[in-house]
């Protein structure tokens, strides 16, 4: 009896200790669980716009038929003057040796602004639209009804920006290199900045308050540039970046605060500090590029013949990786819309996400320059005539 007795205790104390176990190894599993949901949730603005950017994504790709429309196209180019294809609000504009014309998507001619530039070049911002005379000494803003102001200075104009009603006209005198004057939504001179180095690239931040500006010097045979960021209530620079070893030609802050410096050799991602936080050595000769807020894409001429590789760098990445697509044939120009990157090459207008995927293609003539996008429409730029075709994205 007293055996029995002591095994059944024995059992007891056996079973109750595999509870307690069981109990613990519950608990300790529980509090994990816990600790991995505070995590996740601590960490959600980290993860959590990856994943809806995935689930975004288009499923299948776009094949448009690439049919030319009929009705008012194709429209008719002239020879000289033209200052490429633009879009203001709702229309497309195309500028001739004589007039600004205003085309709905329709190709039905809207408004013609007659002008007197040489060589215009054309800058839009919003409902405004800049036009100067690139070596001249001209320059205009209008919008889709007319002339808002007009100004002729002194000197030739050498690059020209315009976003959030601010004019930054970048001229060279006989005391400076480099000459920067901003004028406001009226005309009235706000800023002016100058310095003995060549200015290369100038944009006007989007809400207006200043710009980027990069300069270049080259000695002994070697091109150093900078990039300068300006406040317009300021005479001094808010920054100045470390010599960056490319000619650079675009820079524009997106909307990590950081600036894309677009060079000839390699693209740089400058910090608020104006250090390099990251940089991409082309593999390539570059050959087209554009730039928003969010997107950088480039484009550049591939080791093998008639292939091109665009890249597509995103400012809500850490650092400057790049999402990869080899093309074929040469790519002519890029476009960013929102977060797709359109582009135009010898054979084909095609459309990618903010990642490099592939979600619309046309076939094209390879007689095309240059395009603008406008209500599910591709408007192409030849050297003849204008032309367009619809484009489902």
């Amino acid at each position: 009896m007293k055996n029995n007795t002591a095994e059944s205790t024995d059992i007891r104390h056996a079973r109750k200790k595999q509870k307690r176990k069981r109990r613990i190894i519950r608990i300790t599993g529980l509090i994990a669980f816990a600790g991995i949901c505070v995590c996740v949730y601590l960490t959600r603005a980290m993860w959590l716009p990856k994943l809806e950017g995935i689930l975004d994504r288009n499923k299948g790709l776009i094949v448009n038929d690439g049919k030319l429309e009929a009705g008012n196209f194709p429209l008719e180019v002239t020879d000289s003057g033209k200052a490429g294809l633009v879009t203001l609000e709702d229309y497309f504009v195309m500028v001739d040796d004589s007039d600004i014309k205003l085309f709905n998507v329709n190709g039905e001619l809207e408004n013609s602004i007659p002008h007197t530039l040489a060589h215009p070049a054309a800058a839009v911002s919003g409902k405004r639209m800049l036009i100067y005379e690139n070596g001249g000494n001209s320059f205009e803003v209008i919008n889709k009804k007319g002339e808002i102001f007009k100004k002729t200075i002194d000197d030739l104009i050498l690059l020209a920006d315009m976003k959030s009603g601010k004019t930054a006209i970048v001229t060279q005198t006989d005391k400076y290199d480099a000459y920067l004057t901003v004028y406001d939504e009226t005309g009235n001179v706000i800023y002016k900045w100058a310095a003995n180095k060549r200015i290369s690239a100038v944009s006007v931040n989007e809400d207006g308050d200043g710009c980027c500006l990069a300069v270049f010097t080259s000695e002994a045979g070697v091109m150093k540039s900078e990039i300068h960021e300006l406040d317009f209530s300021s005479q001094e620079d808010k920054m100045v970046s470390v010599p960056l070893d490319s000619l650079i030609i675009a820079a524009e802050k997106n909307k990590a605060n950081d600036i894309w410096a677009v060079g000839d050799s390699k693209l740089f991602r400058i910090d608020d500090n104006g250090t390099v936080a990251s940089s991409y050595e082309y593999n390539g000769e570059l050959c087209a590029y554009d730039i928003s807020g969010k997107l950088c894409a480039v484009a550049l001429k591939g080791n093998v013949r008639k292939t091109s590789e665009l890249l597509i760098f995103s400012s809500d990445d850490n650092d400057i990786t790049g999402d990869e697509r080899i093309t074929s044939g040469v790519i002519k120009s890029l476009v960013i819309d929102d977060d797709n990157v359109f582009m135009l090459s010898e054979q084909s207008a095609e459309c990618f996400d903010d990642h490099a995927e592939l979600i619309a293609t046309a076939a094209v003539s390879n007689e095309y320059v240059d395009f603008v996008y406008l209500d599910d429409s591709l408007v192409f730029l030849g050297y003849r005539e204008i032309n367009k075709i619809k484009f489902k994205t």
